[in-house]
C-alpha cells in the first residue's frame, strides 16, 4: 500500500453515483458509520456530483453538511441551503449552438440551469434523469427563448436512450465543433454526452471551497469513480479511485479502494482518516 505523510485529514469530499452511493442509490451502513465517526471527530464532509443541487438535499440532511457542495460537475457550488455561491456557466451562444445540433439529429437536449433542468419534452430520456434523483424538469416550448429570458445555462446534456451508437457519433461531432471552446464529457450513463465550460471541473470547484475554508489540498481525501472525478482526485492530498473505475482513473489515483457495493469509501476512511484520528 502507498505510504502517505501523517497529515490529519480535515475534509472528505465524495462523488455520489458509483462512489458514495451503492447500486441501490443508498449509502452502505459501514460507509455511513465511518462518515459519521469522522464528522463526529471534527472532519468536514461534502459531496461533488454531476447532478443538480436537489439531488444532494437528502445527503445534506443525512450527514448534516454545513459547508458548500459541488454540483453540475463543478459548474456550480452551492451553500447547504441551495444558494449558488460560485458558478462557471457555459456561454449562451455555445449552449444554443449545441441545442441546435442535438435537435437536428434527434438527440434530446437538457439544460442544467442552476438547480433546474430545462427541456422541451418530458420523455423516457428525461425519465432516466429523474430515476437518478434529479428534479422533475421544467418543460418549456422553446429552449432558446427560456435561456434568453432569465435562465442561465451551466452545462448541457444531450441524450438518446434508445440509440447509444447515436450518442457516440454525436460525441465525435461535438468534440470537432467545440474543440478549444468547450469540453465534451462522457461519464456515467451511456445514453448521454455532456457539454461543459472549458477548464471547469469538480477539481476547480474544490479549489474554490478550499480557498473559502482555508484548507490546504494536502489535508483533503477525495473519492470518485469516473473521468469527471479525475481532476478532483488528482488535486487532493489523498485521491481515491473506486475499484470499478476506468483504468486511467485508477492509474492516476493515490489509492484504489473497493467498489461502491463493497464499502469502498468506508474502508478507505477507516484506513486514512479514522485510524489516524484514533492514534492521536
Amino acid at each position: 500500500m502507498t505510504e502517505f505523510p501523517e497529515l490529519r485529514i480535515r475534509l472528505i469530499v465524495s462523488d455520489l453515483d458509483g462512489t458514495l452511493l451503492d447500486s441501490n442509490h443508498t449509502v452502505t451502513p459501514l460507509t455511513e458509520r465511518a462518515l459519521h465517526d469522522a464528522i463526529g471527530q471534527g472532519v468536514l464532509f461534502t459531496v461533488a456530483t454531476g447532478k443538480t443541487f436537489p439531488s444532494t438535499k437528502a445527503l445534506i440532511q443525512q450527514f448534516d453538511i454545513r459547508i458548500p457542495v459541488i454540483c453540475g460537475n463543478g459548474t456550480t457550488v452551492h451553500a447547504p441551503d441551495g444558494t449558488i455561491i460560485h458558478e462557471d456557466p457555459i456561454p449562451l451562444e455555445y449552449a444554443l449552438e449545441a441545442i441546435h445540433m442535438a435537435e437536428a439529429v434527434g438527440m434530446v437536449p437538457v439544460v442544467y440551469a442552476g438547480s433546474d433542468l430545462l427541456t422541451t419534452i418530458r420523455d423516457e430520456n428525461v425519465g432516466v434523469l429523474v430515476a437518478h434523483h434529479e428534479p422533475e424538469p421544467i418543460v418549456v416550448p422553446d429552449l432558446k427563448a427560456a435561456l434568453s429570458n432569465g435562465h442561465r445555462p451551466h452545462k448541457l446534456i444531450l441524450m438518446q436512450e434508445h440509440d447509444h451508437h447515436m450518442v457516440e457519433e454525436f460525441q465525435a461531432q461535438l468534440e470537432q465543433v467545440f474543440a478549444g471552446r468547450a469540453q465534451v464529457l462522457r461519464s456515467g450513463l451511456a445514453s448521454l454526452v455532456e457539454l461543459l465550460p472549458i477548464g471547469v471541473t469538480k477539481g476547480t470547484a474544490l479549489a474554490f471551497i478550499l480557498d473559502l475554508l482555508n484548507i490546504p489540498a494536502e489535508q483533503v481525501i477525495a473519492f470518485g469513480d469516473n473521468c469527471n472525478d479525475l481532476d478532483m482526485i488528482c488535486r487532493a492530498g489523498i485521491g481515491v479511485a473506486m475499484g470499478h473505475a476506468p483504468d486511467d482513473v485508477r492509474s492516476k489515483a493515490d489509492y484504489v479502494t473497493g467498489t461502491n457495493d463493497d464499502d469502498g469509501v468506508g474502508h478507505a476512511l477507516n484506513t486514512f482518516v479514522l485510524r489516524y484520528l484514533e492514534e492521536k
